[in-house]
């Protein structure tokens, strides 16, 4: 691995989160401009993000490997629900907070951090990996990952809330992979590039969220720290022991790891704030799983890459 070159690209995240912050605290960012921010993001960057990263050349041993990838990816995606269950069961918690802990749970930052840190790590082969892992993700992030967030919220599940943009791009993309359609330009590139504004505008977000708490609070509370290294190494490590025994393709084993190792995802934070659930607790497991990915990480390179 190199290591200058992993830690390049996950700093540069906290440049992004730290100009958010100081951008909030010197009033450039205010409430209703950070929920406008979110809003787009949610509706606009995110499903063309979405739709962009299914365009993947289908070269025949590529699709060989498509069965594979996604049954480990939905295997992961049940497991680690079943577990969010179980343990947040058990976290003393509010409603909200039970939701946002189990979201923070489930879902990894397997597409704004998992692409370049595996590429960086495993080589440009592992992208195809990683992006066909992303196909659960964008359709459980919206469906799955909004329930967990907005259903206790609304005293029962709504099937509206599922109905998003997010969604439907997710169901769009999926279907173009499989018919092997690819989007003429110069609309893909227009996709491609709205997409690629989603990153820094979310961590600029993060970094506003996290600016409208006391300085005391932004390392939060010791329940933040358990779900972040279960996210960081406590899932990463039985997925290993797990997958394999079962996944011969190395690259795909050591791309499903990486992947469930990457710290939670950014759509915490934005789909906190859309829905209006608790997203300075996002915020903060966003902020400190992504900062204490620096070591583990590295940690689990030495183990296994």
């Amino acid at each position: 691995m190199d290591f200058f070159a992993v830690l390049a690209s996950i700093l540069s995240l906290f440049v992004v989160i730290g100009l958010g912050f100081l951008a909030r605290r010197h009033g450039l960012l205010d409430a209703g401009r950070v929920h406008t921010i979110s809003h787009i993001l949610v509706n606009i960057a995110l499903p063309a993000l979405t739709i962009s990263s299914m365009q993947v050349p289908d070269t025949s041993q590529a699709m060989t490997m498509v069965d594979s990838t996604l049954a480990v990816a939905f295997a992961y995606y049940i497991g680690a629900f079943l577990v969010s269950l179980v343990v947040c069961h058990f976290l003393p918690a509010t409603g909200t907070e039970k939701g946002v802990f189990r979201f923070m749970l489930v879902f990894p930052n397997v597409g704004f951090m998992g692409i370049p840190v595996a590429e960086v790590i495993l080589g440009p082969g592992s992208l195809f990996y990683v992006i066909l892992f992303n196909l659960p993700f964008n359709l459980l992030a919206f469906t799955l990952g909004v329930w967990l967030l907005a259903g206790e919220k609304a005293g029962r599940p709504d099937p509206r809330v599922l109905l998003t943009p997010g969604l439907a791009a997710s169901i769009l993309g999926l279907f173009l992979f499989l018919v092997g359609y690819h989007i003429p330009y110069p609309a893909d590139a227009t996709l491609d590039w709205i997409g690629k504004a989603t990153t820094p505008l979310a961590m600029l977000v993060v970094g506003a969220l996290l600016a409208t708490l006391p300085s005391a609070r932004l390392a939060g509370d010791w329940r933040v720290y358990l779900i972040s290294a279960m996210r960081l190494l406590v899932f990463p490590l039985i997925a290993f022991a797990i997958l394999s025994l079962f996944v011969t393709d190395r690259l795909l084993l050591l791309s499903s790891v990486l992947l469930i190792a990457m710290p939670v995802a950014a759509n915490t934070v934005l789909l906190s704030e859309e829905y209006e659930v608790d997203a300075t607790l996002a915020s903060q497991g966003v902020f400190l799983s992504t900062l204490l990915c620096l070591a583990t990480i590295p940690l689990l390179d030495f183990l296994f890459f």
